[in-house]
């Protein structure tokens, strides 16, 4: 019943069972119906009771636990089951390594399906590549040694080994990826007997046809000329300021025609204010030096006179030996 997922008709077979022998089965059965049900709290007590059955045997209790993560994983448990599953190898890592290996990758496959569902493609693709490189589907005789995974979950073992590899390659492919989608694919026909290879030479041939057509997309994406420029990737003719509006700037030649550079010799620039504050300043020393108080070595009025024109001068005008600069325009983007 537990295979068919009727929990309720399971649970009560389950119970029955108990009532009329305490066995590890039974209470391994409660669990599963009950895990099944979504009662987790309840499921995990009728594991706990079902441990001591085991008359504590090594095996029987890394079995049970195996047991215990398919069902919590099937009840949404996800990340504990891992972690249970996780626990077990470092508790027992030499016993049945075969079945706790199958049991992961076999999780591990479930939960790149889900990812592979939500559109999560390379993290299918790690849980499907995890699964493929544990080599627990490679063995011929799981379907046979297992089958108690068979009987109670419905498992598919036989078909797990392509079916993994399948979904792997659909997942690099998903991703866009397509040289890890034909690594995948190869290492599938590699993996696989030529019964499996024959049952999925249709899905193997849509799938290079597929990988084909998204590389050729990807070389006309990556060939496309792009306007301006050579097939170097340079521009042809580089206009460093298109686009921008050009503001009419004079500039002193001692300054760069970078932006920076242009901005600091407008904000450093004299203000009409400032020349005022400095021409006062001039004729305050001036008329100091000019005034009564003024020791008797000052110089006559015409030469004070004389040093207040030079000083103007000086301020207001250039030498004559450096030429006017030129105004030119200066493209800056808009603030």
């Amino acid at each position: 019943m537990a295979r068919k997922h009727a929990w309720d008709h399971a649970l009560d077979d389950a119970i029955k069972s108990i009532s009329i022998q305490h066995s590890l089965t039974g209470y391994i059965s409660k669990g599963i119906a009950l895990c099944g049900q979504g009662l987790v709290w309840e499921a995990k007590i009728a594991f706990d009771i079902a441990s001591m059955a085991t008359n504590q045997d090594s095996t029987n209790i890394h079995f049970l636990h195996l047991i215990k993560a398919i069902a919590l994983f099937n009840a949404n448990q996800c990340k504990e089951a891992m972690l249970l599953i996780k626990e077990l190898a470092t508790m027992f890592p030499n016993i049945n390594t075969l079945a706790h290996r199958v049991v992961e990758a076999y999780l591990r496959v479930e939960l790149g399906t889900k990812a592979l569902g939500d559109a999560r493609h390379d993290e299918a693709a790690d849980h499907f590549t995890a699964a493929v490189n544990s080599g627990a589907f490679s063995s011929k005789i799981i379907h046979q040694t297992y089958e108690d995974f068979v009987v109670i979950f419905g498992w598919n073992l036989p078909s797990l080994l392509l079916t993994t590899h399948q979904k792997r390659c659909q997942a690099f492919l998903s991703a866009g990826k397509t040289d890890e989608a034909l690594e995948a694919h190869k290492c599938m026909m590699d993996a696989i007997d030529e019964t499996a290879k024959a049952s999925c030479l249709d899905w193997s041939n849509e799938f290079k046809e597929q990988c084909n057509a998204l590389a050729e997309q990807d070389d006309r994406i990556l060939s496309a000329e792009i306007p301006g420029q050579d097939q170097g990737g340079y521009d042809t003719e580089p206009n460093f300021f298109h686009g921008k509006h050009p503001v009419r700037v004079k500039y002193l030649p001692s300054f760069s025609l970078s932006h920076c550079s242009l901005q600091h010799s407008q904000n450093s620039r004299p203000r009409p204010q400032q020349r005022l504050q400095k021409l006062r300043l001039a004729m305050t020393r001036i008329l100091r030096l000019a005034s009564p108080s003024a020791p008797p070595t000052t110089s006559p009025p015409v030469a004070i006179a004389t040093s207040f024109k030079t000083y103007l001068r000086h301020i207001f005008t250039r030498p004559p030996r450096h030429a006017t600069p030129p105004v030119v325009d200066v493209p800056f983007a808009k603030a």
